[in-house]
């Protein structure tokens, strides 16, 4: 099963959030399972960074947790097609047009994020971890 994580996710995790730390970290850590194939964007993993670098001060440090990151998960391309794809469609928030797109070429059978309400118009099924964590495993 193909799963596009939303940044907020990784981000959760990476910058423990209190409210939102366990079940994001639940979701993440099922990649040991085998049964699902995580994904970031590309672009995801630039604005990580920014966010991890700015929380730690500490560059090298902010490289270590983003090179332990993709050992768990995978990163997904953005090319041209997909910023085309997310500028033509009708949707408010450019980013999570672009996160649509690239689980559109994934053929993910899940978005994860716990800002369902930003992809209403997804085809693909959008999900918060609690839910994802409810799943048939």
């Amino acid at each position: 099963m193909t799963i596009l994580l939303d940044t907020n996710i990784i981000l959760d995790i990476l910058l423990p959030n209190p409210g939102f730390y366990k079940e994001s970290g639940d979701v993440v850590s099922m990649a040991d399972s085998g049964k699902y194939e995580f994904y970031i964007s590309a672009s995801a993993v630039t604005d990580i960074y920014y966010l991890v670098r700015k929380a730690f001060q500490d560059t090298d440090k902010t490289k270590q947790v983003i090179r332990k990151l993709l050992k768990i998960v995978s990163v997904a391309g953005v090319d041209e097609n997909c910023i085309l794809s997310a500028l033509d469609c009708s949707w408010t928030d450019f980013e999570d047009s672009v996160q649509y797109e690239v689980a559109q070429q994934l053929k993910a059978d899940y978005i994860v994020t716990r800002n369902t309400k930003d992809y209403k118009l997804s085809s693909i099924t959008v999900i918060t971890p609690e839910e994802f964590l409810s799943l048939p495993k």
